[in-house]
C-alpha cells in the first residue's frame, strides 16, 4: 500500500487514523497481513497474565440487534455484518505473546502504530489491589516487548461491583487501575470502555479518569441476551447467556457515545484524545466520525468481512481532503 494522507496519535505519525481494534488481530501473523493491507493502527488481542482458552465453539452467530435482545439469523461473510462474539477474553501465555509482540512491532511499517490491549484476571486476584497490580504486570510486559500504547480493556465484568457493573463504571477502580498503568510504563495508556448509561455519567467519568489516561477508546460493544429463533440461548455453556453485539446495527448508539465525549472535551473539561469504535462498517461512517472530531476510526468487524476496508477508506480520505 502506498503512504496515506497522513496524521498523528499522539506524538506518533501515522498514514492514516484508520486502525482495527481488539478482536481480530490474534497474533503477529494477523498483525503483519493488516499491516500490509494498509490499517495504520493495530491492536494486539487483549492479553493476560495467565494462559486463558477460549469459550467452546461456537464463538460468534449472526444476529439481528434488538432493544434488548440479539436474536441469531441466518448470515454469511456476503451477508449481514451484525454478529454477537463470545469468547471468554482468551490468552496465550505470556512467554508467547511477550515473544510475538516483538515480532509484532518488528512487522509494522513506516507510520504505523502498535497497540497491545491489557486486562486484568479477576480469578487470580484475590482483592481490588491484586487486580489493579495484574493490570499493571500485564503492561510492563507488553511496554517492554514493545508496543507503542498501552490499552486498558476496562470495559469487562467488576469482581467487586455489583451485578452486571463494568471496571469502568467503578471510577475509583478504573483510576486506580489507569494510575498504576501509567506510573509503570513510559508509552500513551487509553482506557477502553463500553456504552454509558447518561452523557452526565460518561462526562463525569472522563473528567475524574483524564488526568491518568492520554485518550479514551469507545464503545467496545453492546452486551445483550442472545437468543436463537425459539428463545433459547445462542451460546452453549454457563455464564454465556450475555454477549457482545458489534458491526453495523450499533453503529448508532455507539456513534452517539463518541459524539457525547468529543462534545464534552470541546467544552474544554479535558483534552484527551478519543478513538472511535463500534459499527464502522462502512468508510463513510468512520469518515463522519474523523469530522466530528475523533482522533482515530477503528474498526474490527468490518476488517473480517472486508479486508480490503482499509484501501476504500484511504481513498475516501484522499477524496474529501
Amino acid at each position: 500500500m502506498p503512504e496515506g494522507p497522513g496524521g498523528h496519535l499522539f506524538d506518533y505519525p501515522i498514514n492514516s487514523p484508520l486502525g482495527i481494534a481488539a478482536g481480530p488481530l490474534l497474533n503477529s501473523k494477523w498483525i503483519e497481513a493488516y499491516a500490509k493491507l494498509g490499517y495504520d493502527i493495530l491492536t494486539y488481542a487483549t492479553v493476560r497474565s495467565v494462559e486463558r482458552q477460549a469459550w467452546s465453539l461456537p464463538n460468534i452467530r449472526h444476529v439481528e440487534n434488538r432493544e434488548q435482545t440479539a436474536i441469531t439469523i441466518k448470515g454469511g461473510v456476503n451477508g449481514n455484518m451484525t454478529i454477537a462474539v463470545s469468547t471468554g477474553i482468551p490468552s496465550m501465555d505470556p512467554d508467547v505473546w511477550r515473544k510475538d509482540i516483538r515480532r509484532a512491532k518488528e512487522k509494522i511499517g513506516r507510520r504505523q502504530v502498535l497497540i497491545v490491549s491489557v486486562v486484568g484476571t479477576p480469578d487470580i486476584a484475590a482483592d481490588a489491589e491484586a487486580l489493579v497490580a495484574d493490570y499493571a504486570l500485564c503492561a510492563v510486559w507488553a511496554y517492554e516487548a514493545g508496543a507503542d500504547i498501552i490499552e486498558a480493556h476496562l470495559a469487562v465484568p467488576n469482581p467487586f461491583g455489583d451485578a452486571g457493573q463494568m471496571v469502568y463504571d467503578s471510577i475509583a477502580l478504573s483510576a486506580q487501575i489507569l494510575y498504576r498503568i501509567r506510573t509503570s510504563i513510559k508509552v500513551p495508556v487509553i482506557a477502553k470502555m463500553g456504552p454509558f448509561r447518561t452523557p452526565r455519567v460518561l462526562h463525569e467519568t472522563a473528567t475524574k479518569l483524564a488526568p491518568w489516561a492520554h485518550g479514551f477508546e469507545l464503545v467496545h460493544g453492546i452486551q445483550r441476551r442472545v437468543v436463537d429463533e425459539e428463545g433459547k440461548p445462542a451460546f452453549d455453556g454457563p455464564g454465556r447467556d450475555f454477549a457482545y453485539v458489534v458491526g453495523a446495527d450499533t453503529f448508532g448508539p455507539c456513534a452517539r457515545q463518541v459524539e457525547e465525549m468529543i462534545a464534552w472535551r470541546k467544552a474544554g473539561a479535558w483534552d484527551r484524545a478519543v478513538l472511535a469504535v463500534g459499527g464502522i462498517t462502512a468508510p463513510e461512517r468512520g469518515l463522519h466520525l474523523l469530522r466530528e472530531g475523533a482522533d482515530a476510526a477503528l474498526v474490527a468487524t468490518a476488517a473480517l468481512f472486508d479486508p480490503l476496508f482499509a484501501s476504500r477508506f484511504r481513498q475516501l480520505l484522499t477524496a474529501a481532503a
